[in-house]
């Protein structure tokens, strides 16, 4: 009895150990998606700032930036996975020029 109990612990335990260690998250990634929530947000505003000073086709665009922007946000604060390229690109694209 305990010749096969002792095996068949130790890999329950061990494999235990393995699957909690695979879902745990590490804790700095709710502090980084504050700051990313955060520089887009501040992205967000300045188009909308940027919209409300241009006319015409610029506007439009720079409309639509902020839609792309807020509709990422709404994403991540409600824990869908983004590409974090598609993040990227969206804070680095500039607007369109006056």
């Amino acid at each position: 009895m305990t010749r096969r109990f002792l095996p068949l612990f130790f890999t329950a335990a061990l494999c235990v150990a393995l699957t909690a260690g695979a879902y745990a998250r590490p804790q700095t990634a709710g502090a980084d998606k504050d700051v990313v929530i955060s520089q887009l947000q501040r992205r967000a505003a300045r188009l909308d700032w940027d919209a409300q000073t241009t006319k015409g086709a610029p506007r439009a665009e720079r409309e639509l930036q902020s839609l792309r922007v807020k509709q990422l946000i709404e994403r991540l604060q409600t824990g869908e996975a983004v590409d974090p390229q598609e993040i990227d690109k969206l804070l680095k694209e500039q607007p369109w020029p006056r």
